[in-house]
């Protein structure tokens, strides 16, 4: 199990953590908000870059976000590390990603966990 505090974003406390996403010799850390409401994970493109990776030569899908628009992500296979859990999977990064902040959805991520928010104690609990 594994508690993580709620960090501010926008001036509030809100589900983000910390997360390193890492690809052959390479490694970036940011921050992400986790969202069980998405569907995919999807970071910035600037991720992708750093971790080696040609954005393109990713597979292209398209995702809606909130005002209905569709989005281009580009699904890369990298590892992604919260705390002491590794996970090699799909990550999606996008050029056009305008929220602000990176996010982590079920796909191959929350679906293989139990994942608890605790607004009380503005915390989430990861359930390995």
């Amino acid at each position: 199990m594994i508690r993580l505090p709620y960090h501010p974003w926008r001036g509030r406390h809100c589900p983000v953590v910390e997360v390193t996403l890492s690809h052959d010799d390479k490694r970036a850390r940011t921050l992400a908000y986790v969202d069980t409401g998405a569907t995919y994970s999807v970071f910035h493109s600037d991720f992708c870059e750093a971790l080696g990776l040609e954005l393109k030569k990713g597979k292209r899908i398209g995702i809606t976000v909130g005002d209905g628009g569709i989005i281009p992500v580009y699904v890369h296979r990298v590892k992604v590390i919260i705390e002491h859990l590794e996970i090699r999977c799909g990550i999606g990064f996008s050029d056009r990603l305008g929220i602000g902040i990176n996010i982590i959805g079920r796909e191959e991520l929350l679906d293989e966990y139990m994942v608890c928010f605790d607004g009380k104690r503005r915390e989430i609990v990861w359930h390995a």
